[in-house]
């Protein structure tokens, strides 16, 4: 019962309190043995016994109540029904009926159940099924997948080792290869006991890893002994159980949802069935979910739906022996084509939450989609999908949808499809990550086609906008400050990036002035609009101004700006501004503060994958160490970025910070440095980067820690050591001999030093930094 012993208790109470409870779930999930289980935990609170009725091999729906009837020991009498023969002999006793596997004869189950509560109140009955029974006063109890959260400690891998060990004695998780393979085995088999123990059992001749890489076809390797139920015998068989009881209308739905890659709505199934009949589509969808098949997330809104994995695979393959699997297949990529498009024309305002929203929820849907429109030469629809999705995926930072849209270019040109315009411009933002030359040609080829009457372009100066960015990344300032300059000018809602943007390019010329004199006008036209992803970055574009006329007003600008970011949720800048008021810091010496933020800022763009960005970040860090007095990791950092590109354009300083080392030790030692740093990778220099900021920031508060202690006098230090014994100002005064106005004095200045207020923070500081609180050292 791993995994299930905190839910025991709930169905035990349940029996108690309700005639008939039903534990349902999807197959090979653990009713039974939960039921088996509760059956034993309440065993000594039936004197008329618990009995146990198997309806698994009952084939003919007629047969039900002999079945119980034979289980129970009741013998028919004369013409009477046989279930009121045993509604008849178990009323008034006290016993748990458990009735097993109802679900391919539910309704007789239902209706011999109904009969035998009917009869009398004290009879409990504990149900099993994957669909629950439908009775009036039935309490359902949902048995859901083992947890997969705590990764070698969750419930689903603490199972696998366990069966493991059964087939290989001594098996275990001892490195982290095997720890990995097994938490994706488990991940992949959805949490389900049954897979989970017959992947188990594989260890008697293989690794985990080797069933891992094996999972794709799971259903031959997924077999369990001979003389199991032949419905548990194979995982095929499990799930072969659920879908040979639904009708034909069910399982056509099924195979249709089976397409779906992550989840989708009413609305996607119905165009992907080829129906407009969604009244019809839920009642099925209901059904499906009634019977375990499909899970319902229910959200604010509206409800999304899934397939376990393990099912979608076996319905997949049903759907893959038919002739209309193509055309699902064709309807399911053009759904998500035409429906990306019409997300794009409401991203651009106050609808881009849920416009990004539904990207990164359908992200795996978009890309199945691309794929195989792509594969079909279906290049419009491949288009449609890799276009838009990039175009709104870049803003929440999924880089993968820019990699579509860079692919798909050369077939979209020689097709020369109707959005290639917009294609080229989604392919502009690979300046994000690392590809700032290539992106800035694909986004001025936009521009070049977005005049012809041909094409249908995005909206005007968008383009320009996105070449703009990629003149940054490149080095060239003067054209980014002439491109913002063009998209500023523009009426409509390009204002909303465009000023922002020209402030931008302003500031960095050094400019400060009149990129000052604009940030009123570049909020105006953000707010105009109500896109908070515009909105967020005039802000951080506002604050990178204001950072060189005043510092303040720039931290305060993106105090407000963080606040702003985490009410809608635009992460994308989380990284820019930490790392911009990180080097204020590093600037005005808050150096403490400017290594927070700096990892703060390293870990987003990691996060993100935004490999320019990580880039420009960890070029901005050695200028940090050097002011830390940490030569050799400012070295070794300069000698990683010295080869990445954009690095040095845009901190220039890195190069002056070599020369200085060298003024400074000498050649010897920064070139050993440098010679470190330049065999890592952008991965490599990140980690290290992290790794030397905590270091950093561990040494600084030692040293604060060391620096408070030695402002203490002697006598202070005694008084501090009797606060933290617990003595009262009268109590200080009487061991040491001082007035009671006097240890009061020495209270305040010891609160002042150590930044306290009050007796319990200082007994804390006391206890945190080993300050020694026995009495007896006094003498």
């Amino acid at each position: 019962m791993i995994g299930r012993a905190g839910a025991l208790p709930e169905v035990a109470a349940l029996v108690r309190t309700h005639q008939l409870v039903t534990l349902s779930g999807v197959g090979g999930v653990g009713k039974t043995r939960m039921a088996l289980a509760v059956a034993a935990e309440l065993v000594d609170e039936f004197p008329d016994g618990v009995w146990l009725v198997e309806l698994a091999p009952v084939t003919d729906a007629d047969a039900v109540p002999d079945a119980i009837a034979n289980a129970l020991g009741v013998t028919p009498q004369g013409d009477a029904p046989v279930i009121d023969a045993v509604a008849e002999a178990v009323a008034g006793r006290r016993q748990l009926i458990v009735v097993d596997n109802c679900e391919h004869v539910l309704a007789a189950a239902a209706a011999a159940i109904t009969r035998i509560i009917a009869r009398s109140e004290v009879p409990r009955i504990a149900a099993t099924s994957r669909e629950h029974l439908r009775v009036a006063g039935e309490a359902v109890v949902s048995v859901s997948p083992l947890a997969l959260d705590g990764g070698v400690t969750s419930d689903a891998v603490t199972l696998f080792v366990e069966r493991a060990g059964t087939a290989r004695p001594g098996f275990g998780i001892f490195d982290q290869p095997t720890a990995s393979a097994v938490i994706e085995i488990c991940e992949t088999l959805d949490g389900l006991p049954l897979g989970i123990e017959l992947a188990a059992a594989r260890m008697a001749a293989m690794s985990a890893a080797e069933v891992r890489d094996r999972l794709a076809d799971r259903f031959r390797l997924l077999t369990g002994p001979e003389h199991g139920p032949d419905r548990q015998s194979t995982l095929r068989s499990t799930v072969a159980w659920s879908y040979d009881l639904l009708d034909d209308a069910e399982r056509e739905l099924l195979r249709s949802a089976s397409v779906f890659a992550g989840g989708f709505d009413l609305g996607a199934l119905c165009a992907v069935a080829g129906t407009r009949d969604d009244v019809e589509t839920l009642r099925l969808l209901d059904s499906l979910v009634r019977k375990s098949l499909v899970v319902a997330h229910h959200g604010l809104a509206r409800t999304r739906y899934a397939m376990f994995e393990t099912i979608r695979t076996y319905v997949h393959e049903q759907l893959a022996e038919l002739t209309e699997q193509d055309a699902v297949r064709d309807r399911h990529a053009a759904y998500f084509g035409s429906e990306a498009a019409a997300r794009w024309e409401r991203w651009n305002g106050p609808g881009w939450r849920d416009e990004v929203d539904w990207v990164r929820a359908d992200l795996a849907n978009l890309r199945t989609a691309y794929r195989w429109s792509s594969d079909r030469g279906q290049v419009e629809v491949a288009t449609d999908i890799a276009a838009h999705a990039a175009l709104m995926g870049f803003s929440v930072e999924l880089f993968e949808t820019i990699g579509w849209a860079e692919g798909l270019l050369e077939e979209a040109a020689r097709a020369d499809v109707r959005r290639l315009p917009r294609l080229y411009a989604a392919a502009g933002y690979a300046c994000f990550v690392g590809r700032a030359a290539v992106a800035t040609a694909n986004a001025h080829r936009a521009t070049e086609l977005e005049g012809l009457s041909t094409y249908e372009s995005c909206e005007p100066g968008y383009a320009t906008f996105i070449e703009a960015l990629g003149q940054v990344y490149c080095g060239n300032l003067d054209r980014y400050i002439e491109l913002t300059r063009e998209v500023a000018a523009l009426p409509g809602s390009g204002r909303a990036y465009g000023i922002a943007a020209y402030v931008d390019g302003l500031q960095s010329a050094g400019q400060i002035d009149e990129a000052v004199e604009l940030t009123d006008a570049a909020v105006d036209a953000a707010r105009a609009l109500d896109n908070p992803y515009w909105v967020a970055y005039t802000s951080w574009i506002v604050g990178l101004a204001w950072s060189k006329a005043d510092p303040q007003r720039a931290l305060e600008t993106w105090d407000r700006a963080v606040a702003y970011i985490a009410e809608h949720d635009v992460r994308f800048f989380e990284g820019f501004m930490a790392r911009d008021a990180a080097l204020l810091h590093t600037t005005d010496g808050q150096l403490e503060a400017a290594l927070t933020l700096f990892g703060a800022s390293v870990e987003a763009f990691l996060r993100a994958g935004a490999v320019a960005q990580l880039t420009i970040t960890l070029a901005s860090l050695p200028a940090l160490f050097e002011r830390l007095d940490r030569p050799a990791v400012a070295g070794t950092l300069l000698g990683a970025m010295a080869n990445q590109p954009g690095s040095l354009h845009h901190v220039p300083a890195l190069a002056e910070l070599g020369q200085r080392l060298r003024d400074t030790l000498g050649d010897e030692q920064p070139d050993r440095w440098t010679a470190t740093g330049a065999t890592m990778d952008l991965h490599d220099a990140a980690t290290y980067a992290l790794h030397q900021i905590d270091v950093a920031r561990t040494a600084l508060a030692v040293a604060g820690q060391q620096g408070a202690l030695a402002g203490l006098t002697a006598r202070e230090m005694q008084v501090l050591r009797l606060i933290a014994d617990g003595a009262t100002t009268r109590g200080i005064s009487e061991q040491l001999f001082i007035s009671a106005k006097t240890a009061d004095n020495h209270i305040q200045h010891i609160y002042t030093k150590l930044g306290v207020t009050n007796r319990a923070a200082a007994t804390r500081w006391a206890f945190d930094h080993g300050v020694e609180t026995r009495t007896e050292d006094l003498e």
